[in-house]
């Protein structure tokens, strides 16, 4: 008799549950939730996600060129430009179209330093809440560890 039942896939459900058990899914996890976390108050804040690498990388007083904030930010020139554009019309950033090459630099507005107070303070809640539980040698094995990864990954 015919049976309408799927048949059990034994190797992928194995798999599945080591990939589950992983040390590199729970990175890749942990990762993904700490920048949800980052994210979900950026609406709020009347910015979109992206935007807040922007200010992040910005400083008060000395100005970046568009290339500068592109290897900061790893966005690509047209994408920087449409979130510049959005930046300046909501007063976060302004821009000086008077350096010497003749090409545009920005800075952070007073509005977007109190912005970027936000993010870092955001940023800084975030990490002791994360670490809030380990003691001090752990911490330092952590960031050890998590260094090493990041350095054998951009290999």
């Amino acid at each position: 008799m015919f049976s309408t039942r799927r048949p059990k896939i034994i190797y992928y459900d194995f798999m599945a549950k080591k990939l589950y058990k992983s040390t590199l899914y729970h990175l890749i996890e942990a990762g993904q939730l700490a920048r949800f976390a980052l994210q979900r108050p950026l609406p709020a804040m009347g910015i979109c996600a992206g935007d807040d690498a922007i200010i992040l990388a910005l400083k008060a007083k000395k100005s970046l060129s568009d290339d500068q904030l592109c290897a900061k930010t790893g966005l690509t020139p047209y994408t920087l430009e449409l979130r510049v554009n959005r930046l300046l019309s909501l007063s976060y950033i302004k821009r000086d179209f008077s350096s010497s090459n003749g090409r545009p630099t920005t800075r952070l507005s007073k509005s977007g330093r109190k912005l970027q107070k936000r993010l870092i303070s955001q940023w800084h809640e975030m990490q002791d809440a994360l670490m809030e539980d380990l003691q001090e040698d752990e911490k330092k094995i952590l960031k050890k560890i998590l260094k090493r990864f990041s350095n054998i990954l951009s290999l």
